[in-house]
């Protein structure tokens, strides 16, 4: 029975991992290209009835750059800030989607019973995709700007830099991926409307205090 229920378990890891690849392959960026070239049209991909491997991959891997390429592009300052730092911020960013999505399936949950909680995370997971986006112009402009505070792409909001209007644009495509997914089950565009932006705030505030509780 054991040895059946590890070849099962193995079975379904590989299944997995070759549903993992293939997206990467195939369906990563044409999902890219929707979201930031067709966002009004992002409503279809909450009514597919599997969303888990492009959930997990995409939080996953958020996560990863997240901790990784600031690290590798602050040069002498990571000797300061260390590696937790870093660690903190990649793991912060999962929860804020993880988060995200969990707002927005109980949202949905209340208006239409049937919705299915692994699937609804992939709200929080296509916020990813404006936020890798964004790490990476963040990282460019850190390459090839040696001016260019990385750190400070994210505090200094008002600073009118380049990162700064690129995390807005960001914020509010991840704005309008929440709208699509609310509207997907038919709640009234006015309630989506405000709901959206409480969504991604609260996220994000939430994975913050965990982080600093941690």
């Amino acid at each position: 029975m054991e040895t059946n229920a590890h070849k099962e378990h193995l079975k379904d890891f590989q299944e997995s991992k070759d549903a993992a690849k293939k997206f990467l392959a195939e369906g990563f960026g044409p999902l890219i290209k929707k979201v930031f070239f067709q966002p009004l049209e992002l409503n279809q991909e909450f009514k597919q009835p599997d969303a888990q491997v492009k959930t997990t991959v995409l939080v996953l891997l958020t996560g990863i750059l997240f901790t990784f390429l600031p690290y590798l592009l602050v040069g002498s300052a990571r000797r300061f800030l260390g590696f937790r730092f870093f660690l903190q911020i990649g793991i912060a960013v999962m929860i804020a989607l993880i988060f995200i999505g969990l707002l927005t399936w109980c949202i949905k949950k209340i208006h239409h019973k049937q919705v299915e909680f692994q699937n609804e995370l992939l709200t929080g997971a296509l916020c990813a995709l404006p936020l890798i986006v964004l790490l990476i112009v963040i990282c460019l402009l850190q390459l090839f700007f040696s001016g260019h505070n990385y750190l400070g792409g994210f505090s200094s909001f008002f600073s009118g830099s380049w990162s700064t209007i690129f995390s807005v644009y960001a914020f509010f495509l991840m704005i309008t991926i929440c709208f699509q997914s609310l509207r997907s089950v038919f709640i009234k565009a006015n309630t989506a409307w405000y709901l959206s932006p409480a969504i991604v705030m609260l996220g994000f505030y939430m994975a913050i205090k965990i982080v600093q509780w941690a």
